[in-house]
């Protein structure tokens, strides 16, 4: 559109919200920050997991299943990834452990670190 034409307050809103449509479905950190600042919960497809869920939060709502539902359906080089990101596992750590494993060790450690962090606030 020419830069001269003049639009109407809802064909600004209109290319406002294209814009922003278009930047969720590209960038879902960016989505995932919108909807919690809504107050909303989205589920990511597994690709978009080990770039977007946070164990850290996860494991400080306290509630394990919820974590195991969000985190269980990844692959164990996702599930390492995470664990490596996140400063959980070091590759010795996670050498030879089984997806299982490595769920376990996801949720304890980032279990711990969350109650580390609670206690020094105190």
């Amino acid at each position: 559109m020419a830069e001269n034409e003049r639009l109407d307050a809802v064909a600004y809103l209109d290319r406002f919200f294209d814009e922003l449509r278009d930047e969720v479905r590209t960038n879902p950190k960016f989505a995932n920050r919108l909807v919690k600042a809504m107050g909303g919960k989205v589920v990511f497809e597994d690709s978009t997991k080990t770039d977007i869920a946070n164990p850290y939060l996860l494991a400080a709502e306290g509630n394990k299943s919820e974590f195991y539902t969000v985190f269980s359906p990844l692959k164990t080089t996702q599930l390492k990834k995470i664990l490596k990101d996140n400063n959980l596992a070091t590759s010795v750590d996670i050498r030879g452990k089984s997806p299982s494993q490595l769920l376990d060790m996801l949720y304890d450690r980032a279990s711990l670190k969350v109650s580390e962090r609670k206690s020094s606030y105190f």
